[in-house]
Order: structure tokens, then C-alpha cells, then sequence
């Protein structure tokens, strides 16, 4: 405690003025034991100039700029320089010319910057002994290259973090020692975790692959430890070296997966120039496909979505970084009117995403006239105008709970890409494009954000079922195989993307407790509430008629066209009009079956028209 408050208190550059001048003082003494040393120095007169041409030289050299606790290899070499410019000085004012003077100058340079290098290192010793370990994070920095060292040096001075070593899986470093610090590998590092009271490791390096993150936050978490990554090299600078500048594992950062590779030439040479409409705009995957858009240079970006305060967020979130590129359009999809007027400028539409939807299950169990006209009404609506107006292509983002559906929002969804399919013989020279994916982790309302409210006011979080399973994947990765589909569709493909392994949902439940510092049913408790009206244990990604054809890119795969039944568009047909019309719940998701045998409810009221 008296060390902190010295250092606290204590830090004008008088001291190492002080400080220097004793310690010169000190090294002259100790080269006036030697026999012969006066013939360089013999009076007080000598020792009085030599200590002047010290200090003013050390001075020239900028070696007071620096704080003495934080003295580094610079500094040291600023002072070395500054003492020989003084010695060389010296010896010109006492006249050296002999071996034996010059070999006295040399003794004594070397025993001053001894000397004055010596409580330099003390000072700063002494400096993180003042701060108390007690108060400090107990930390290993995974990677013990570079970026390790760089890491380890920026954290050197932090009062928050103490690095007590480096882990590693090159064999060659492994037992060896950074600056004094260790260098761990991954046999045995349990027991060090332990020993040495281990509260978070940091990862320093930027190669590390999503499949190393996640077995290294599976290891780490069971023992308590948090798991962080370091910010960029340009915040590091600009913020200092905190710990607060760490920055936490995501959930998004385990079950992402490496990056994806995108043939961005192709993507370029088909939206650039174009004027191209998104619906759904302000949503999680409207709005990530308007973001990598915007890089292609399209002509214009239309954006249109029925709610006004996401779209208005969007517009404030692009600002004036695309002036006369992006228009807004607060509609809905239903509004034909609107959506004409947007088709018939002559400027003329050249593509259209379609990602505007109704896609909670839940809701749309309770409400089959909303997921109807706006999930099956609006993309008709604008895929009759998109092969009106000749539009190039049009691509419908849909869900993986349009196959096999066992829920209302489903059977809309497959319902909208069975309509899309029917349309391709009079679609002329539209391409028309379903893409179809599982969920999106962080989007609105999905469960990553549920599950983090829940976590950050106490628990429990709540799952359906212990095995329910879903697909995932985020929220960049699916716009980009989106933008992608839709550059190589020829016309009539459901392209499905290759979502990985299916994740329980309990398992994400544990990892976002864990990431978040906490231990499931410790501090924070699971609870099953049973699964919900419509909801399955897992989702499919294929129909039963359907079968995976490869395409260039190895995680898009194309679903091979399956014969549609005759009926299908008068099918459609008489749905849109009962429920234009307002017929009951019941009376329209009766019809639905029809249009979608495969269509079997689930934990809902609609069991009994099965």
C-alpha cells in the first residue's frame, strides 16, 4: 500500500534528475577504488563537469521524456547515448591521450550507465510491486508468437490483468520461456489452471480456426475459465492496453464456420450497375444483404419494409456514406398498388430479394390469414410483376421449416416456393430463385437474444425440450450465400445451403450461461417448458421428393426439380381468396394440407385435420 501511494503521488521527471545525479556520483566513487582512476578524475572540479556533460547529454537525447517506472529497451539505449556523447566530451576536457586514460573513460561509462540502467529497472520492479497481484486478473495468452508477444507486452502494464504465461500447440515451444514467462501446452494445462488459480485466457492469434475456438472453449469453460480474443492492432493503440479492451467469445464465434469462399468477381459483374429491391429491408437478413450489396455498386438499392422505425434505424445506420444510391419505401408487400408503381419507373427494377415475411412459428399458428397474404400474397404479387417487368432474377429467402412442415408459418413458406415453381414456364427470361436455410443466429426475435435477456436477469433460461436440435448459422454467412445463389441461378433452383451439424438447443443454452461467466443450474437455472404449438424436435432441409445436386461452391447445394401437381395454381388460387375473405383458422389451413400433403401439425389444435 505504501508503494502505491508513493507511486501514485510521485512522478515529476525532477526525481530522475535526483536520482541520476546520486547515481553518477555513486559510479565515479566506486571508479576512484581502482588504482590509476585519477588520472581522469582528481578533483571535485572533474566530478562536477562530468556530471553536468552527463546529465545535459542524456537530456540532448530525450532520455527525461520518458516516466521511470515505464523505462524500456529505447530508453535504455537513450541514456547509453546520451553518457557516451558525455565521456567523449570528457575525455577532450581532460586531455586523454594515453591507452591507460582512455581505458579509465571506458570504466567509466560502463559503471555509469550500470549504475543509472540498474535503479531504472529497480524503480520499475518496484512499480508492479506496488500494484497488488490480488487485484489482478490471472490470465494465459493462448499463441506464443508474435501476436503473443505483442499481446503480452501491450498487457504488461495493466493494472487489471497479470500475464502469468503463454499456451501453445507448437511442440517447439512448448517448455520453453517468452521474457520469463512460460510457455505451456495443452497435456497438463488443466493442472496449471488450477495451481495457479487460472481466470481467463486470451487469444492472441488471428489464424485460429472456428473448430480450434470451439474445442479450446469446450476445455476451458468445464474449469471456470473465461475466454477472450484481443482487439485490433489499431485499437490497441488507440485505447490502450486495458483489460476491458479484451474482447468476449461470442456464441456466433463457436458455431460459425470458417470463411466462406465467394466468388466476389461474379457477384460484382451481376449487381453492379443494377437497380435492385429488397423487401424486408430493416429485418436481420434484409438488412445484411442491403450491407453486402452496397460494396458491388449497384445503381440503386430500393428498401422497402412495412416497419417504419427499423427502416428509419437503417437509414440513420448507412447515412450519407451512399448518397443517391438508397431509397426508402415504408410498404408493405400487400400494398399491389405501391409495388406497381415501384416496378413501372422507367429506370425499371433489375433484381429483387425477397426477404420480407411472417416467420415466428408461435404467431403464425394463431393468426393463418396473416402468414398467408403475407407470406404466400406478397410473393406472388411480386413475382407476377417481377415477370411482367422483366425483371432479371428474383430470389425468395425461405426456411428450412417449409419442408416437411408441421406448422402454419411453414406450410406459408412452402406454399410461396411451390407457387414460384409453378410460375417458371411463363416466366420468360426472369430467373426466378428459391434459397432456403435454417435459422439465423442473433436476428430478430430468434433465440440467441432470448437466451441472453434471460441470462442477464438471473435465469432461468428457458428450452423447449432437452433434445430439440436446430440448424444455424450467422447471419453474414447466409446473405452471403444468398447474394451468391442468386448470381449463379439459371432460373426454377431451390438452392439449400450446407448448415453444418443440427445444435441442441440445451447445448447453445449452456455455452451462452458459460460465455457469460456463470454455471448452468448454479447461478443460472434451465428450465423445460414443453414444446410449442407447430414446433418439432428437428428441422430438414429437404423434402421427401427432393435430392442435393452440387453446385461450384461446396456449401450450396441445388435441390433437384420436383414434378408439380396441375391443380396447384387454382389451388393456391382459392387459399388467397378465403383468406381474402376471411374464412376461419380452421377452414384455411384445411386447405393448406390440401396444397401441401406433406403438411402434419404439431403440438397444435390443427392435429385434428390431419
Amino acid at each position: 500500500m505504501l508503494l502505491a501511494k508513493i507511486f501514485k503521488n510521485h512522478y515529476n521527471k525532477t526525481y530522475a534528475y535526483i536520482l541520476d545525479v546520486l547515481g553518477l556520483a555513486f559510479a565515479i566513487k566506486v571508479l576512484l577504488q581502482l588504482n590509476g582512476a585519477t588520472v581522469i578524475i582528481n578533483q571535485y572540479q572533474d566530478l562536477a563537469v562530468y556530471g553536468v556533460l552527463a546529465i545535459l547529454g542524456i537530456r540532448l537525447m530525450g532520455g527525461y521524456s520518458m516516466m521511470l517506472r515505464f523505462t524500456s529497451l529505447l530508453d535504455v539505449s537513450r541514456i547509453a547515448a546520451g553518457l557516451f556523447i558525455a565521456t567523449v566530451l570528457f575525455g577532450f576536457y581532460t586531455g586523454a591521450t594515453t591507452r591507460l586514460e582512455f581505458r579509465y573513460l571506458v570504466l567509466l561509462f560502463y559503471f555509469s550507465i550500470t549504475v543509472l540502467v540498474a535503479y531504472r529497472v529497480g524503480v520499475r520492479l518496484l512499480y508492479h510491486r506496488s500494484i497488488a497481484v490480488t487485484e489482478k486478473t490471472p490470465t494465459l495468452l493462448f499463441g506464443a508468437g508474435t501476436n503473443g508477444l505483442n499481446a503480452q507486452r501491450a498487457l504488461m502494464n495493466s493494472s487489471s490483468i497479470q500475464v502469468l504465461g503463454f499456451v501453445d500447440d507448437d511442440p517447439a515451444k512448448i517448455g520453453r520461456s517468452i521474457e520469463g514467462l512460460p510457455v505451456y501446452g495443452m497435456k497438463g494445462l488443466a493442472a496449471v489452471v488450477a495451481k495457479k488459480e487460472v481466470a481467463q485466457v486470451v487469444l492472441t492469434s488471428e489464424k485460429l480456426s472456428v473448430g480450434r475456438k470451439k474445442e479450446l472453449f469446450d476445455f476451458l469453460s468445464p474449469l471456470g475459465v473465461k475466454v477472450f480474443t484481443v482487439p485490433s492492432v489499431d485499437q490497441w493503440v488507440q485505447g490502450g492496453a486495458q483489460g476491458n479492451a479484451l474482447k468476449s467469445i461470442k456464441i456466433e464465434d463457436l458455431l460459425k464456420r470458417d470463411a466462406i469462399a465467394i466468388d466476389l468477381a461474379r457477384n460484382k459483374a451481376v449487381y453492379a450497375g443494377k437497380r435492385i429491391l429488397v423487401t424486408g429491408a430493416a429485418g436481420s437478413i434484409g438488412a445484411e444483404i442491403v450491407t453486402q450489396l452496397l460494396p458491388f455498386g449497384p445503381a440503386e438499392l430500393l428498401l422497402l419494409d412495412a416497419a417504419e422505425t427499423p427502416l428509419f434505424h437503417l437509414k440513420n445506420q448507412l447515412g450519407a456514406q451512399y448518397p443517391g444510391k438508397v431509397s426508402y419505401h415504408v410498404a408493405s408487400v400487400l400494398d399491389h398498388q405501391y409495388l406497381e408503381r415501384l416496378f413501372q419507373d422507367p429506370a425499371g427494377i433489375d433484381v429483387v430479394f425477397h426477404a420480407a415475411a411472417y416467420k415466428h412459428v408461435f404467431m403464425m399458428e394463431q393468426q393463418p390469414q396473416a402468414a398467408i397474404l403475407n407470406n404466400i400474397l406478397g410473393t406472388k404479387q411480386l413475382i407476377d410483376l417481377s415477370i411482367e417487368h422483366q425483371v432479371a432474377q428474383l430470389v425468395l429467402v425461405s426456411t428450412d421449416k417449409a419442408v416437411n412442415p408441421s406448422n402454419v408459418m411453414g406450410a406459408s413458406k412452402r406454399i410461396a416456393e411451390l407457387y414460384l415453381a409453378a410460375c417458371m414456364e411463363k416466366a420468360g427470361q426472369t430467373k426466378l430463385i428459391t434459397t432456403r436455410f435454417g435459422n439465423v443466429l442473433g436476428s430478430n426475435g430468434s433465440v440467441v437474444p432470448i437466451f441472453s435477456a434471460q441470462i442477464a436477469a438471473g435465469g432461468p433460461v428457458t428450452v423447449t425440450h432437452p433434445e430439440i436440435t436446430r440448424y444455424f448459422m450467422t447471419i453474414p454467412e447466409a446473405c452471403q450465400l444468398v447474394l451468391e445463389a442468386g448470381a449463379i441461378g439459371g432460373g426454377g433452383e431451390v438452392f439449400v445451403f450446407d448448415m453444418g451439424d443440427p445444435v441442441k438447443i440445451k447445448d447453445l443454452a449452456v455455452n451462452m450461461i458459460r460465455l457469460s461467466g456463470l454455471v448452468e443450474d448454479q447461478d443460472i437455472k434451465i428450465e423445460y417448458s414443453g414444446l410449442r404449438p407447430g414446433e418439432k424436435l428437428y428441422e430438414e432441409l429437404l423434402t421427401d421428393k427432393e435430392d442435393l445436386l452440387p453446385s461450384h461452391n461446396p456449401l450450396i447445394f441445388k435441390a433437384k426439380k420436383e414434378t408439380l401437381a396441375a391443380t396447384l395454381a387454382s389451388g393456391i388460387a382459392v387459399l388467397l381468396e378465403m383468406a381474402a375473405q376471411g374464412a376461419t383458422a380452421e377452414a384455411l389451413v384445411k386447405q393448406m394440407k390440401k396444397l401441401v400433403p406433406e403438411f402434419k401439425s404439431m403440438h397444435s389444435p390443427f392435429e385434428k385435420l390431419d
